[in-house]
């Protein structure tokens, strides 16, 4: 059973793992089949809590006093192309956004997980954490999932997909742990180099191997 010290949330019944990964290694993809594959399942995606934070006003504010309020568009929005070149290019400023947002992700991952717990019919929470590592990001979990790839898969995915170029590229990935130092700090690593069918062949098995009494 997890304690509750330190914030962590008691669970007998419910199974609690986090899922990491590089950017572009497929952890999303992933989290998706495992959505799929297990209806039992509750999932907290950290990426998609940030996207609305950085769309309340008072969040805005409050980056705007950190980095400028040249980081907000014309209609108070949050510029976030502005954002992602200041931080992406400065490590104390990225270390200073991470300082306003991760206490507030974890919050709400704490509060999931809690409402989870008291679901009879959840048997697995997973948390979906890109900077799980970097940050420490301890919500109790018993397990750290990684979903790896290589650098270079990592590189042609990113072109492919978002259009980066090799600087901002770089940038990204300074930001986070080398795989590799993800995949050895793992419990258990999904290797997303091939077909996304054999992702999920090995995601299915891991699934089915887990004692949910």
């Amino acid at each position: 059973m997890l304690g509750m010290s330190g914030g962590k949330v008691d669970s007998a019944a419910m199974r609690i793992f986090a899922l990491t990964g590089g950017i572009a290694t497929g952890k999303s993809t992933a989290g998706e089949m495992m959505r799929r594959l297990l209806p039992s399942l509750a999932f907290f995606d950290c990426d998609l809590v940030v996207g609305r934070l950085l769309a309340r006003p008072e969040v805005i504010d409050e980056l705007a006093r950190e980095f400028g309020w040249s980081i907000r568009a014309g209609d108070g929005s949050l510029n976030r192309l502005r954002l992602r070149s200041l931080v992406f290019e400065d490590p104390a400023k990225r270390k200073n956004l991470e300082a306003i947002l991760h206490p507030k992700v974890r919050k709400e991952c704490l509060e999931k997980c809690r409402e989870s717990t008291n679901n009879p019919l959840t048997t697995l929470f997973v948390a979906d954490v890109p900077l799980l590592f970097e940050s420490g990001f301890d919500f109790g979990q018993e397990l750290n999932l990684v979903v790896a790839t290589s650098e270079a898969t990592q590189r042609k995915r990113l072109k492919a997909r978002s259009h980066f170029d090799d600087r901002m590229i770089s940038s990204i990935l300074a930001a986070q742990l080398p795989i590799m130092e993800k995949v050895a700090r793992g419990d258990v690593v999904f290797w997303n180099e091939g077909r996304l069918s054999i992702l999920e062949q090995q995601l299915a098995r891991f699934l089915e191997s887990l004692s949910f009494s």
